[in-house]
């Protein structure tokens, strides 16, 4: 590990001789470093067509590590800066209760707080209209929605209930497989949905895109692992993106440790492991 500036001194100039100018494989959500593959890549397509065709509520799952978080994330970064939309993420909605929901739903959408949910509800049903009327779309991004109580659907099935000739707000709930075992709770909500998406994992040519891709944002135009090894990490991973860059970071850090200008089999082994 490098945990001294020291360490990380000697970590940049180790990168450098790789012809790396920094960290390709880091764990944190970098928007730099997204790669959207073909499998992701379509997914998101479809989540776009959900908001601009106003479709109302869509669900997106996967397992841990396949890049849902991401996907939200990229999604609010693209329409927070139109300016005829208005846009919230909740990176985490466990929400307990449907009054929960609705307060920090309307706390994510500059509605003041109330004491009463119905009071909350006729908060948010404002912006609603006002939306409407100045022809703006409500995207509300909802990650980690299978954390959320079954009661918390109410908020869902009241925007729903309060509509014009088109969806005044756009719902797109991130979770993992059980998410939708949340949503079958609320036979209203449930009839609601417009779609249901899942993010599968990445083929081995996907994976091997998203590194290259990774390793040309940290400015290194050649691949950095053999053959060999890259497909026993591919196979490691199971084509989960989180773990296949989990992997890579531990196979660069003990790349970063030896002589050697590649990631070899050998590596490959030993983090294989881990």
């Amino acid at each position: 590990m490098f945990n001294t500036a020291s360490d990380e001194e000697w970590k940049v100039a180790r990168l450098d001789r790789l012809g790396l100018k920094e960290d390709p494989f880091k764990l944190s959500a970098d928007p730099r470093f997204l790669f959207l593959g073909p499998e992701h890549l379509a997914v998101y397509r479809q989540a776009q067509g959900v908001i601009s065709r106003r479709r109302g509520l869509a669900l997106i799952s996967g397992d841990m590590g396949m890049g849902k978080s991401s996907l939200a994330r990229r999604l609010y970064d693209v329409y927070a800066a139109e300016e005829n939309v208005l846009i919230c993420y909740i990176h985490t909605a466990a929400f307990k209760s449907a009054m929960d929901a609705a307060r920090q739903i309307s706390m994510a959408l500059n509605v003041p707080p109330q004491r009463s949910f119905q009071r909350q509800m006729e908060g948010l049903e404002r912006l609603m209209a006002d939306a409407y009327t100045a022809h703006r779309n409500v995207i509300i991004l909802l990650d980690d929605a299978q954390l959320m109580d079954p009661d918390a659907l109410e908020v869902i099935h009241r925007l729903y209930n309060f509509d014009y000739d088109a969806k005044v707000a756009q719902v797109i709930a991130f979770g993992q497989l059980e998410m939708s075992a949340v949503f079958e709770t609320n036979k209203a909500v449930n009839a609601r949905v417009f779609v249901r998406l899942a993010l599968p994992p990445l083929t081995l040519s996907s994976s091997l895109q998203m590194v290259l891709f990774r390793l040309r944002v940290a400015g290194r135009n050649s691949p950095l692992i053999d053959d060999d090894a890259f497909e026993m990490l591919y196979e490691a991973s199971q084509g989960v993106p989180r773990e296949m860059i989990r992997l890579c970071a531990l196979a660069t850090d003990l790349l970063l440790a030896s002589d050697a200008t590649a990631i070899n089999i050998d590596i490959a082994r030993e983090v294989s492991k881990q």
